[in-house]
């Protein structure tokens, strides 16, 4: 009878902008631009990805917390769009994590 009070949702900005349309992404390739450079429009057409699990989390009752995985090309303004798109959707909270960043 365990029933949960809330789902961690970890997003980054790459999958996001790979969701909203951007170029595939290969192993052992340079990525491209569009995930290395600032690209808020193509990153507000991928949340839509995330606004969904937040969706689906509430459905059920659990209190979605979204945790924004940071890497080092990510901008302060990406960061707060996914924040943005994660509150506006229904997240108890959405905070920026930079382990990674880190080297964590």
């Amino acid at each position: 009878g365990l029933k949960p009070k809330c789902a961690v949702i970890v997003a980054t900005v790459r999958a996001l902008k790979m969701h909203g349309g951007g170029p595939p992404v290969s192993a052992g390739k340079p990525l491209a631009t569009e995930y290395v450079e600032e690209n808020v429009e193509l990153l507000a057409k991928g949340c839509c990805n995330l606004q969904k699990h937040i969706e689906n989390a509430t459905k059920f009752g659990v209190n979605a917390v979204v945790a924004v995985n940071r890497f080092k090309t990510d901008t302060d303004a990406e960061i707060e769009v996914v924040k943005k798109a994660a509150m506006d959707a229904g997240a108890f909270d959405a905070v920026m994590s930079n382990h990674w960043a880190e080297g964590g």
